[in-house]
Protein backbone atom coordinates (compact mmCIF):
# COMPACT_ATOMS: atom_id res chain seq x y z
CA UNK A 1 0.00 0.00 0.00
CA UNK A 2 2.91 2.15 1.10
CA UNK A 3 4.54 1.61 -2.35
CA UNK A 4 1.47 2.32 -4.44
CA UNK A 5 0.71 5.31 -2.78
CA UNK A 6 4.89 6.64 -3.12
CA UNK A 7 5.22 9.58 -5.56
CA UNK A 8 8.18 10.43 -7.46
CA UNK A 9 9.25 13.51 -9.57
CA UNK A 10 7.88 13.02 -13.40
CA UNK A 11 11.78 12.36 -14.46
CA UNK A 12 12.19 9.65 -12.34
CA UNK A 13 8.85 7.89 -13.57
CA UNK A 14 9.79 8.68 -16.91
CA UNK A 15 13.06 6.83 -16.35
CA UNK A 16 10.94 3.97 -14.86
CA UNK A 17 8.67 4.35 -18.12
CA UNK A 18 12.21 4.06 -20.41
CA UNK A 19 11.17 7.32 -22.36
CA UNK A 20 12.37 10.69 -22.04
CA UNK A 21 10.90 13.23 -20.07
CA UNK A 22 9.30 15.00 -22.69
CA UNK A 23 7.51 12.30 -23.31
CA UNK A 24 6.87 12.05 -20.10
CA UNK A 25 5.48 15.75 -19.62
CA UNK A 26 3.18 15.33 -23.00
CA UNK A 27 1.39 12.73 -21.14
CA UNK A 28 0.43 14.50 -18.54
CA UNK A 29 -0.51 17.37 -20.51
CA UNK A 30 -2.87 14.39 -22.30
CA UNK A 31 -4.03 12.97 -19.47
CA UNK A 32 -2.70 9.81 -20.06
CA UNK A 33 0.01 10.31 -16.90
CA UNK A 34 -1.56 11.60 -14.07
CA UNK A 35 0.59 14.12 -12.31
CA UNK A 36 0.40 16.85 -9.18
CA UNK A 37 2.30 19.61 -9.65
CA UNK A 38 4.42 20.33 -6.27
CA UNK A 39 5.66 23.90 -7.17
CA UNK A 40 7.59 24.17 -10.67
CA UNK A 41 7.89 20.24 -10.57
CA UNK A 42 5.36 17.37 -10.94
CA UNK A 43 4.83 13.98 -9.32
CA UNK A 44 3.61 11.06 -10.51
CA UNK A 45 2.61 8.02 -7.99
CA UNK A 46 4.30 5.00 -8.72
CA UNK A 47 0.91 3.10 -8.79
CA UNK A 48 0.29 5.44 -11.70
CA UNK A 49 3.35 5.30 -13.89
CA UNK A 50 3.35 1.00 -13.27
CA UNK A 51 0.00 0.78 -14.62
CA UNK A 52 0.90 2.85 -17.82
CA UNK A 53 3.75 0.64 -18.04
CA UNK A 54 1.81 -2.37 -17.82
CA UNK A 55 -0.71 -0.64 -20.14
CA UNK A 56 1.95 -0.02 -23.15
CA UNK A 57 3.77 -3.57 -22.82
CA UNK A 58 0.21 -5.02 -23.83
CA UNK A 59 0.05 -2.93 -26.94
CA UNK A 60 -2.91 -1.00 -26.11
CA UNK A 61 -2.97 2.40 -26.42
CA UNK A 62 -3.64 4.51 -23.51
CA UNK A 63 -6.81 7.13 -23.80
CA UNK A 64 -5.77 10.59 -23.04
CA UNK A 65 -8.40 12.40 -20.89
CA UNK A 66 -10.11 15.49 -21.65
CA UNK A 67 -11.05 17.51 -18.60
CA UNK A 68 -14.08 20.09 -19.32
CA UNK A 69 -14.47 22.35 -16.60
CA UNK A 70 -17.21 24.55 -18.52
CA UNK A 71 -19.13 22.34 -21.39
CA UNK A 72 -21.46 25.47 -22.42
CA UNK A 73 -18.19 28.04 -24.23
CA UNK A 74 -18.13 24.21 -26.12
CA UNK A 75 -21.31 23.90 -27.60
CA UNK A 76 -21.08 27.85 -27.95
CA UNK A 77 -18.31 27.23 -30.36
CA UNK A 78 -19.53 24.19 -32.20
CA UNK A 79 -22.92 26.10 -32.68
CA UNK A 80 -21.12 29.02 -34.18
CA UNK A 81 -19.74 26.73 -36.60
CA UNK A 82 -22.40 24.97 -37.68
CA UNK A 83 -24.69 27.89 -38.08
CA UNK A 84 -22.34 29.70 -40.38
CA UNK A 85 -22.19 26.10 -42.14
CA UNK A 86 -18.66 26.21 -41.61
CA UNK A 87 -18.04 22.09 -41.59
CA UNK A 88 -14.32 21.76 -41.41
CA UNK A 89 -14.28 24.25 -37.50
CA UNK A 90 -17.17 22.41 -36.52
CA UNK A 91 -15.06 19.06 -37.31
CA UNK A 92 -12.19 20.59 -35.02
CA UNK A 93 -13.94 21.47 -32.64
CA UNK A 94 -15.33 17.93 -32.21
CA UNK A 95 -12.24 16.18 -33.16
CA UNK A 96 -10.20 18.26 -30.42
CA UNK A 97 -12.96 16.89 -27.58
CA UNK A 98 -13.28 13.25 -29.05
CA UNK A 99 -10.10 12.05 -28.49
CA UNK A 100 -10.50 12.16 -24.75
CA UNK A 101 -14.26 12.57 -24.34
CA UNK A 102 -16.78 9.82 -23.65
CA UNK A 103 -19.11 9.51 -26.94
CA UNK A 104 -21.88 10.23 -25.07
CA UNK A 105 -21.11 13.24 -23.59
CA UNK A 106 -20.17 14.58 -27.10
CA UNK A 107 -23.49 14.18 -27.95
CA UNK A 108 -25.14 15.40 -24.82
CA UNK A 109 -23.02 18.27 -23.87
CA UNK A 110 -22.27 19.47 -27.46
CA UNK A 111 -23.93 18.30 -30.31
CA UNK A 112 -27.27 18.46 -28.64
CA UNK A 113 -27.37 21.69 -27.01
CA UNK A 114 -26.25 23.18 -30.25
CA UNK A 115 -29.18 21.62 -32.17
CA UNK A 116 -31.71 22.90 -30.01
CA UNK A 117 -30.14 26.52 -30.30
CA UNK A 118 -30.51 25.91 -33.75
CA UNK A 119 -34.23 25.01 -33.33
CA UNK A 120 -34.85 27.65 -30.98
CA UNK A 121 -33.90 30.29 -33.72
CA UNK A 122 -35.49 29.26 -36.29
CA UNK A 123 -39.05 28.94 -34.16
CA UNK A 124 -38.12 32.61 -33.44
CA UNK A 125 -37.34 33.15 -37.29
CA UNK A 126 -33.89 34.27 -36.73
CA UNK A 127 -32.57 31.32 -38.95
CA UNK A 128 -33.73 30.19 -41.85
CA UNK A 129 -35.51 26.34 -42.18
CA UNK A 130 -31.86 25.53 -45.00
CA UNK A 131 -30.07 26.87 -42.07
CA UNK A 132 -31.36 24.36 -40.05
CA UNK A 133 -30.98 21.72 -42.10
CA UNK A 134 -27.38 22.38 -43.16
CA UNK A 135 -26.79 22.73 -39.38
CA UNK A 136 -28.28 18.97 -38.96
CA UNK A 137 -26.29 17.74 -41.97
CA UNK A 138 -22.84 19.35 -40.63
CA UNK A 139 -23.56 17.21 -37.56
CA UNK A 140 -24.61 14.19 -39.37
CA UNK A 141 -21.95 13.96 -40.94
CA UNK A 142 -19.39 15.01 -38.56
CA UNK A 143 -20.30 12.54 -35.90
CA UNK A 144 -20.96 9.69 -38.05
CA UNK A 145 -17.44 8.43 -37.81
CA UNK A 146 -17.57 8.42 -34.38
CA UNK A 147 -20.64 6.74 -33.74
CA UNK A 148 -19.27 3.94 -35.53
CA UNK A 149 -16.28 3.40 -33.38
CA UNK A 150 -17.14 -0.15 -31.46
CA UNK A 151 -15.54 -0.08 -28.03
CA UNK A 152 -13.84 -3.25 -27.12
CA UNK A 153 -15.03 -5.68 -24.70
CA UNK A 154 -17.27 -8.36 -24.29
CA UNK A 155 -20.43 -7.71 -26.49
CA UNK A 156 -23.67 -7.42 -24.25
CA UNK A 157 -25.15 -7.74 -27.31
CA UNK A 158 -26.98 -7.01 -30.43
CA UNK A 159 -29.11 -3.70 -30.73
CA UNK A 160 -30.69 -2.66 -33.63
CA UNK A 161 -31.24 1.30 -34.10
CA UNK A 162 -33.62 3.16 -36.19
CA UNK A 163 -36.24 5.84 -36.77
CA UNK A 164 -40.19 5.30 -36.35
CA UNK A 165 -41.82 5.17 -40.00
CA UNK A 166 -42.16 8.94 -40.84
CA UNK A 167 -39.16 10.73 -38.43
CA UNK A 168 -36.95 11.54 -40.89
CA UNK A 169 -34.34 13.18 -38.71
CA UNK A 170 -31.42 10.50 -38.37
CA UNK A 171 -29.35 12.07 -36.27
CA UNK A 172 -30.82 10.84 -32.92
CA UNK A 173 -30.84 7.66 -33.67
CA UNK A 174 -27.20 7.82 -34.99
CA UNK A 175 -26.44 9.12 -31.09
CA UNK A 176 -28.12 6.48 -29.94
CA UNK A 177 -26.04 3.77 -32.12
CA UNK A 178 -22.58 5.30 -31.02
CA UNK A 179 -23.61 5.52 -27.39
CA UNK A 180 -24.37 1.85 -27.30
CA UNK A 181 -21.44 0.98 -29.41
CA UNK A 182 -19.50 2.59 -26.96
CA UNK A 183 -20.95 0.65 -24.26
CA UNK A 184 -20.45 -2.78 -25.75
CA UNK A 185 -23.19 -3.27 -27.76
CA UNK A 186 -22.53 -5.10 -31.47
CA UNK A 187 -25.14 -2.25 -33.43
CA UNK A 188 -27.58 -2.63 -36.20
CA UNK A 189 -28.12 1.09 -37.22
CA UNK A 190 -31.08 1.49 -39.96
CA UNK A 191 -31.59 5.10 -40.13
CA UNK A 192 -34.39 6.90 -41.06
CA UNK A 193 -38.20 6.06 -41.72
CA UNK A 194 -38.17 2.05 -42.11
CA UNK A 195 -41.57 0.02 -41.81
CA UNK A 196 -41.15 -1.63 -38.25
CA UNK A 197 -41.99 -4.89 -40.11
CA UNK A 198 -38.66 -4.33 -41.47
CA UNK A 199 -36.97 -3.71 -38.70
CA UNK A 200 -38.47 -6.57 -36.42
CA UNK A 201 -37.67 -9.02 -39.71
CA UNK A 202 -33.93 -7.76 -39.27
CA UNK A 203 -34.05 -8.20 -35.38
CA UNK A 204 -34.86 -11.46 -35.40
CA UNK A 205 -32.01 -12.30 -37.99
CA UNK A 206 -29.23 -10.88 -36.36
CA UNK A 207 -30.51 -12.38 -32.81
CA UNK A 208 -31.07 -8.67 -31.64
CA UNK A 209 -31.92 -8.41 -28.34
CA UNK A 210 -33.00 -4.57 -28.00
CA UNK A 211 -34.50 -2.07 -30.57
CA UNK A 212 -34.12 1.80 -29.97
CA UNK A 213 -36.74 3.80 -31.75
CA UNK A 214 -35.49 7.55 -32.01
CA UNK A 215 -37.50 10.24 -32.76
CA UNK A 216 -37.00 14.16 -32.08
CA UNK A 217 -40.81 14.98 -32.59
CA UNK A 218 -43.70 14.60 -30.88
CA UNK A 219 -45.63 12.87 -33.51
CA UNK A 220 -42.43 10.46 -34.03
CA UNK A 221 -42.79 9.72 -30.56
CA UNK A 222 -46.60 8.83 -30.51
CA UNK A 223 -45.56 6.27 -33.54
CA UNK A 224 -42.62 5.26 -31.91
CA UNK A 225 -44.95 4.13 -28.97
CA UNK A 226 -47.09 2.37 -31.28
CA UNK A 227 -44.34 0.74 -33.51
CA UNK A 228 -42.65 -0.34 -30.19
CA UNK A 229 -45.61 -2.15 -28.91
CA UNK A 230 -46.19 -4.29 -31.92
CA UNK A 231 -42.53 -5.46 -32.13
CA UNK A 232 -42.51 -6.39 -28.15
CA UNK A 233 -45.84 -8.41 -29.33
CA UNK A 234 -44.46 -10.05 -32.57
CA UNK A 235 -40.84 -10.72 -30.96
CA UNK A 236 -41.05 -12.12 -27.49
CA UNK A 237 -38.34 -11.49 -25.83
CA UNK A 238 -36.92 -8.45 -27.47
CA UNK A 239 -36.41 -5.34 -25.54
CA UNK A 240 -37.97 -2.75 -27.38
CA UNK A 241 -37.43 1.25 -26.52
CA UNK A 242 -38.89 4.54 -28.28
CA UNK A 243 -37.20 7.49 -27.46
CA UNK A 244 -38.95 10.78 -26.73
CA UNK A 245 -37.84 14.65 -27.09
CA UNK A 246 -35.63 15.40 -24.46
CA UNK A 247 -34.75 11.94 -23.29
CA UNK A 248 -31.07 11.75 -22.93
CA UNK A 249 -28.72 9.13 -24.10
CA UNK A 250 -27.32 8.40 -20.26
CA UNK A 251 -31.50 8.00 -19.29
CA UNK A 252 -31.11 5.15 -22.46
CA UNK A 253 -27.80 3.77 -21.80
CA UNK A 254 -28.86 2.66 -17.84
CA UNK A 255 -32.58 1.42 -18.89
CA UNK A 256 -30.51 -1.04 -21.34
CA UNK A 257 -27.99 -1.64 -18.50
CA UNK A 258 -31.09 -2.52 -16.30
CA UNK A 259 -33.54 -4.06 -18.50
CA UNK A 260 -30.75 -6.00 -20.97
Amino acid sequence: MERAQRVVPLREAADFLGVHYQTAYGWVRQGLLPAAKSGRRYQVRVADAHALRVQRAAGTPPRPEVRVRNWQPQADRFYDAIVAGEERLARTCLERLAAGVPFIDLCERVVAPALRRVGDDWAAGDVTIAVEHRASAICECLMAPFAARQRRGRPRGVAVTATPPGERHGLPALMAAGSLREDHWLVQHLATDLPASEVGRLADEVAARLVVLSAITEEGAEQGAIEAAQLAQAYPGLLVLAGRPGESLHDLRELTRMLA
